[in-house]
This record gives structure tokens, sequence and C-alpha cells, in this order.
């Protein structure tokens, strides 16, 4: 089989298409490798070779325009949508809620100046305030804070043609906001287009397990999930990633998530953290 011009048809390297055609996207926070030709062609080949479809690509400020123009032109020709992503756990705080304004201010600005194939067509924050330690300190505050952080995003971020979306915790369903009551998935859902639930686990049936719910919620609002795993190494344990798997292993195993959630509507595709872990696997 051959897409752009690459041949996918087998090969330890290549990649398989989700067999429900969603989408496949992975996260690039290294918006060094961006900065020279050389770079940009290497990620958007690993991309194209995966089959990879959507990239949330960091917004660097210290990163050329011209690198990125270039970037999502390349990119946008290849059927690879390009997202803007930023985050920090200390966005949530209200004198840090500033950079989430700067960071649409930047997205806006430079779609604004560039032409239609080397536009962002989403955005994206990445907000993990329960890394904080404000988080065990007063975590009614802190979630409080969490929620007014991502309806500020919305707000600012609405754009007919901007994707807004945000990464969440799989047990996000488990956090009450307080004066709300309600969990604080539910809020979310009605601020984002979309929602990348950060399901790592290296088995299909425990993704679906810990996600099964949110889905099926999702479903009824009409919004739409990527469940997300991860290549990186961690501490946490061996059953959070790939890393030990390898790249075959975790094909196989997104197959199977991708014929297991594949019956709710909501479901919207699988996101690899991150591009460097994914390109890093042993076959």
């Amino acid at each position: 089989m051959r897409l752009f011009g690459i041949d996918f048809s087998g090969g330890n390297n290549a990649g398989a298409f989700l067999p429900s055609g969603k989408t496949r996207a992975t996260w690039l926070w290294d918006t060094t490798l961006i900065n020279t030709n050389a770079g940009r062609n290497a990620v958007l080949q690993f991309a194209r070779r995966q089959q990879i479809t959507r990239i949330y690509l960091q917004v660097n400020t210290s990163v050329a325009k011209y690198a990125y123009r270039a970037f999502i032109r390349s990119a946008t020709s290849s059927g690879i949508q390009i997202h803007a992503l930023d985050g920090a756990p200390d966005w949530v705080l209200p004198n840090q809620q500033i950079r989430i304004s700067s960071l649409v201010n930047w997205v806006k600005t430079y779609n604004s100046s560039v032409t239609a194939n080397e536009w962002f067509t989403g955005i994206q924050v990445d907000i993990e305030p329960y890394l904080l330690p404000e988080w065990y300190q007063d975590q009614d505050t802190t979630v409080t804070n969490w929620l007014d952080a991502l309806t500020l995003f919305a707000n600012e971020a609405q754009d007919p043609s901007l994707i807004i979306s945000c990464t969440l915790p799989y047990w996000v369903d488990e956090i009450i906001v307080p004066v709300i009551g309600g969990t604080l998935i539910e809020s979310v859902f009605q601020l984002m287009n979309e929602v990348t639930l950060m399901s790592y686990r290296d088995q299909a049936q425990a993704v679906v397990d810990i996600t099964d719910t949110k889905l099926t919620l999702a479903d009824g609002l009409g919004k739409k999930i990527f469940v997300a795993v991860e290549t990186n190494p961690t501490s946490e344990g061996l059953y959070l990633t790939f890393y030990d798997d390898g790249r075959s292993v975790m094909e196989e195993q997104m197959r199977e998530i991708d014929h297991l959630l594949n019956l709710h509507p909501s479901y919207a595709g699988i996101s690899v953290n991150d591009y460097n872990g994914w390109r890093n696997l042993k076959p």
C-alpha cells in the first residue's frame, strides 16, 4: 500500500492504520526538532511511516516563525494536522493563567499572518495540577482553579477554525468540583471540542476498563475522546508503558484498543506519548 508516496506494505518500521480509520496522533514537545530542514523532514518521515495524521506541536516562541510555517506546510501536504500545544501544572495558579492567554494570542496571531496550508488546525493545553504541592495542601481550591483555567482557555480559544482540546487523567471522573458539585469531566466536556485521556496502560483491555465510562458519558454529549498510550520509561510501573514491550506489541494492542472502543461514537482515536519515545522504541 502506498500513501503520500511512501510504501506502507510492511517492514519492521511500518505502522498500521487503526482498523476503524480513526486518528493516530502524537505529541512533539521538543520543538528544536523543527528548526532545520533535516529535522522537519525526519519528524514527518516518521509520521508518514507510522501513519500519524495529527501532531500536537508545542509552541515555543524561541523557535522561528518560518520553522513553524515550513513544518506545518509540509505536514499539511502529507495530510497531517498540526495542533498547537503547551501547558504546565502551575498554569492553574491565578497569577500564571496569563500564560494561557499568551498561548492563545500567539496561535491566533500566527494563524492570521500565514496562508491556510500553514495554519494550526487546533490548540491543546496540557495542565496537570495534581503534580503541584497545592494539590495535596488544598485540593478543593486547586480543582476550582483548574476549571477556571480551562474555562479561560476555552473562552479565549473559541474560533470556528480551531479544534480546542485538553489532556486529562483517566480518573478525572472522580474529581468533584466544589460549589458545582458535579465531576470535573462533566464541566470540561461543556468547554472543549475534544478531550484526550491519559489512559496509560500496556494492555488493551486495561485501557478500555479505565476509559469506558468516560466514553459513554461523551457519547451522550456529542463530544470526542482520544485515549492515550505511553512509550517513555516510568518509575510508576512497567504496566503503564510500552517502553519495555516495543513497537510491535504496541501496534498490536492499539489495534485491539481501536476494535474494542470503536462502538463508542465519541471515540476519536489514539494518541501516543510522545514522538521521541515512540521513535526510540525497540521493534
